[in-house]
């Protein structure tokens, strides 16, 4: 009984985590896309070499916000990461203590899509990579 006890609330908190970290690509990826609508208006309107340094200062700081977004989407991967080795240890734990079948199907569950909230959060690193390698 206070193995049920003690699951759910982390269960919760395992689902709230993966949520956050959709979220938070979600508003990674929407900023990423702002930030090259800004840099390419910015190109696009300095025409004469006189406004040669400020291009370079554009895209230097576009640069610097791909470079940051990168950052961002690896910290997001390893924070996946420790995620899904939680709800891994949580399953493993419900095993051992003998839960019933219901708590050890839903820690699956919670496996699951911390599975597939590390696969999301490898390929925005990945593409967060490829941005800010152009």
């Amino acid at each position: 009984m206070s193995s049920n006890t003690s699951t759910r609330p982390n269960l919760r908190y395992g689902m709230s985590a993966i949520a956050a970290l959709a979220l938070s690509f979600a508003l990674g990826a929407w900023n990423v896309s702002l930030v090259r609508a800004q840099s390419d208006g910015v190109a696009a309107g300095a025409a004469s070499a006189s406004a040669q340094p400020d291009q370079n200062g554009a895209a230097d700081a576009a640069q610097n916000e791909k470079n940051q977004a990168a950052q961002e989407a690896h910290d997001a991967v390893d924070s996946a990461e420790q995620a899904l080795d939680s709800a891994t240890q949580e399953r493993d734990q419900l095993e051992s203590d003998g839960a019933s079948q219901d708590q050890i199907d839903a820690a699956n569950e919670s496996i699951a899509q911390a599975r597939a909230a590390k696969e999301a959060a490898d390929q925005a690193a990945q593409a967060a990579d490829d941005e800010a390698g152009k």
